[in-house]
């Protein structure tokens, strides 16, 4: 068995891991997966529990009567604890806040209700709260506790993890990680021309231009504030109090590899998710296809090519690939293949010709992608996502306020 490796170092420590994967032969009748073979992870997927929250839930509330963003705050935080961060919005025309942004961390759909309840019953409502941003993670935590485990479930997820739109076009939304704060601690893991920060093919091309993400560092993929962006870490801290930012450090046991999503109000729409009522009755498993898709590259086998020219040509871009997947993941991967794509389509127009087919080195979007669905790790993520509805369903009838006027 022919096996790859990476090694997983830390910025701020001299700690490394060795990530490997191992070539299996493609067990598909599709086209697209013939003579091909896929890399496969070598890590225990049993060896970790798997688990998925809501870290916050954001709601819009319009006030009729107008007030400060602390009162919102100080009812809101005497009804279901110190878990809320309140964002007044736009002054009114009679230059009066009205208008509010409420961030509740780790809410049930009783949390969610008994807020709203709070702020109709001082300030009365325009209209029903609106869930205007939502994030979400999925937490891997080893069984038996390790660093090298953490790390090892790190390289994994950043590599596997496939976005669900495009996050190479746009700059912004680039594959990044940061170690610290200020721009001197972020690196984009992909090679970038800032002479050409649209299309930067040769970087896009060059597997020597990577910076794989450290195991230390948040990794980053969309930009922050877009419809929907990605990041992963190894959670060692616990945020307590989202107002002061007060952490903790987590202990051993506790520590775990998490990949989270933050949703906008437009994303949610799509989804159906306009109310609190509506996140109560929401399926997350729906947020596997969408934000928590994971995949494993597959290559052509040189075993079948016959002819010598193409074999050697078809193995040189296999190594090529090989590394960028190994640098990375599927993300940059796929950024190769589609930067090829048009390399090739830019020298048939100029020769209108080419010595080696596309089909036999792109990875397509859509049903011609000849990117494999990694089943294991998805199986444990659905699971943990439907957690999420039992924990949101609404069992009893929606909570009165104990507000009390002052």
């Amino acid at each position: 068995m022919i096996s790859h490796s990476i090694l997983l170092p830390a910025v701020k420590s001299s700690a490394v891991y060795r990530l490997s994967y191992a070539e299996q032969q493609v067990e598909k009748k599709q086209k697209r997966f013939q003579n091909r073979i896929f890399l496969q992870p070598q890590i225990d997927l049993k060896a970790y529990a798997c688990r998925a929250v809501i870290d916050w839930a954001d709601i819009r509330f319009q006030t009729v009567k107008h007030t400060q963003w602390r009162w919102i705050k100080h009812y809101i935080d005497r009804a279901i604890g110190e878990r809320v961060y309140v964002e007044k919005k736009a002054l009114d025309d009679d230059g009066k806040y009205r208008d509010f942004r409420v961030r509740v961390q780790e809410p049930t759909t009783k949390d969610l209700l008994l807020a709203e309840e709070v702020v109709r019953a001082k300030w009365n409502l325009c209209e029903p709260g609106a869930i205007v941003g939502l994030e979400v993670s999925v937490d891997f935590t080893p069984r038996k506790p390790s660093d090298e485990a953490l790390a090892l479930m790190f390289g994994v997820l950043v590599r596997s993890h496939l976005p669900s739109r495009d996050v190479i076009d746009e700059p912004a939304d680039r594959p990044r990680f940061t170690w610290d704060k200020g721009d001197d601690a972020t690196r984009y893991v992909l090679g970038y021309d800032p002479r050409h920060p649209d299309r930067s093919d040769a970087f896009l091309l060059d597997p020597t231009k990577d910076k794989p993400a450290t195991i230390d560092s948040t990794y980053y993929a969309g930009a922050r504030g877009s419809q929907c962006a990605w990041r992963t870490m190894i959670k060692l801290l616990d945020k307590q109090n989202i107002a002061t930012g007060a952490r903790e450090v987590l202990p051993e046991e506790e520590r775990r590899v998490r990949i989270e999503v933050t949703v906008d109000q437009g994303e949610l729409n799509e989804m159906g998710i306009r109310s609190i009522e509506d996140l109560a009755g929401f399926k997350f498993q729906r947020f596997h296809g969408r934000y928590f898709k994971f995949a494993l590259p597959t290559f052509p086998d040189v075993a079948y090519q016959r002819e010598e020219k193409r074999g050697m040509l078809l193995e040189l871009l296999r190594k090529t690939r090989l590394q960028r997947f190994l640098n990375a993941g599927v993300v940059g991967l796929e950024a190769w293949d589609e930067a090829w794509r048009r390399k090739k389509k830019q020298t048939r127009k100029e020769t209108l010709k080419s010595d080696l087919p596309l089909a036999l080195t792109s990875i397509m979007t859509g049903s011609s992608s000849s990117l494999k669905d990694y089943n294991e790790i998805t199986r444990k993520v659905i699971q943990a996502l439907r957690h999420i509805d039992d924990r949101m369903r609404l069992k009893d009838p929606s909570p009165s306020s104990g507000a009390s006027g002052s």
